[in-house]
């Protein structure tokens, strides 16, 4: 029977779903490779030993025609298990699991296996590194698809093989290194943390948008099911965003507040739904905020006058005191500043001014002439001319069309 291109297509989804596949030859001996390296790991040599004879019993017991079996196992890792047709050889895919491991739950499993405690940061991370998959439906149509082509009818058993161990004596001495599966996640999650900092860094949301349906999970830790547990990553993942807008040269006073306003937000929630919803507003924010802010492009001496300007509106911001405070030839300045910034410094300054006129028209009801005064222009009408040169309205008319929508 030619299967092999079902096999194939089979074993290749798996894969890439970070499910490993193996076929098995007769005779059939355990290899580390299984379990991803869990047992050899944390297992003396004598009882590995021991493992692997109870395998060969397992597949000579359970070796049936028409038949797959869904393993569940005392580590609560789930395994594919069929013999394929007319052949001696067997197929293995796992392991996998179709819960999320938290924290709390892989210290249930190490008491469960009489686990060390020295092997509790290993556990943590190779259950960190384990295919979750909650909807058990996806993967068995998966199998189902497969075992469509093989046989005609077939059957699918779950069975739970809970060789639970009670005794510590089974276990290494020393304290094990990772395995590779759980390098190789951890060097995806700082890969992909790498790419949501660059992301960031250029004010990017898109990226980010699609970087959540291709690896969100490489980002996010599993561990993480508990209101605190969650929080302490939104935390993390505050820090992360803060200190990719800061290499976009943002600075820290905007950096400062946004990062307040989140942890105070984070504190406040109560549920799982707010963190996640919150998480994709922590992204979005700060890259907001690159765009708006971002001096990565921009000279130091420019970099000072435009930071200089966003914290000293009420100043005097001509071009002959902004030399003057820092140095400059004003004909320097003028020339330096329009080749950087596409602008004037006097257009630059008038619409930062106007910027913050219509942030004060539509957070406050302060009279029309002190929202002048803050932003730095003590003429009204010269204040009103040049705010509806910019919005086409008068300060007046805007703040009307603002309490109609509201």
């Amino acid at each position: 029977m030619n299967y092999k291109i079902y096999l194939d297509y089979t074993m290749d989804i798996l894969s890439h779903l970070k499910i490993s596949c193996h076929i098995i030859d007769s005779p059939f001996i355990w290899n580390e490779q299984y379990d991803g390296g869990l047992r050899k790991t944390i297992w003396n040599d004598a009882a590995h030993r021991s493992q692997m004879n109870d395998f060969n019993r397992f597949v000579n017991t359970y070796s049936k025609d028409n038949t797959i079996l869904i393993i569940h196992d005392s580590f609560c890792c789930e395994y594919i298990y069929l013999k394929l047709p007319d052949s001696d050889k067997i197929f293995i895919a796992g392991p996998f699991s179709f819960e999320k491991f938290t924290n709390q739950r892989i210290t249930e499993l190490c008491t469960y296996n009489s686990i060390p405690a020295r092997f509790n940061e290993f556990m943590q991370l190779y259950y960190a590194a384990l295919p979750v998959f909650t909807d058990e439906r996806f993967i068995e149509s998966i199998i189902n698809t497969l075992c469509s082509k093989l046989w005609t009818h077939f059957t699918i058993e779950k069975k739970r093989v809970l060789t639970k161990n009670n005794e510590q004596y089974m276990y290494n001495d020393k304290t094990p290194e990772p395995t590779r599966q759980s390098i190789e996640m951890l060097e995806m999650r700082y890969k992909e943390e790498n790419l949501l900092m660059e992301s960031i860094a250029h004010g990017d949301y898109k990226s980010i948008e699609n970087m959540r349906h291709l690896n969100a999970s490489d980002i996010k830790p599993r561990l993480t099911d508990t209101i605190r547990d969650r929080k302490n990553f939104m935390i993390i993942l505050n820090t992360i965003c803060r200190k990719a807008a800061q290499s976009a040269y943002v600075h820290p006073v905007h950096l400062d507040e946004i990062s307040r306003k989140f942890a105070i937000k984070i504190e406040a929630c109560t549920s799982i739904a707010q963190l996640e919803a919150l998480e994709s507003d922590i992204t979005r924010r700060y890259c907001m905020l690159v765009q708006s802010y971002s001096l990565r492009t921009y000279s130091k001496p420019v970099q000072n006058i435009i930071n200089y300007i966003s914290f000293n509106l009420t100043a005097d911001l001509s071009l002959t005191a902004i030399s003057t405070e820092f140095s400059l030839n004003s004909s320097y300045l003028s020339t330096l500043f329009k080749k950087e910034t596409g602008t004037t410094l006097t257009n630059y300054v008038n619409g930062k001014r106007m910027d913050h006129a219509i942030y004060l028209l539509n957070t406050t009801m302060l009279p029309i002439q002190d929202i002048a005064v803050q932003c730095g222009i003590n003429d009204v009408n010269y204040f009103t001319k040049l705010f509806k040169k910019t919005k086409n309205k008068t300060p007046t008319q805007y703040r009307e069309l603002i309490q109609k929508k509201h």
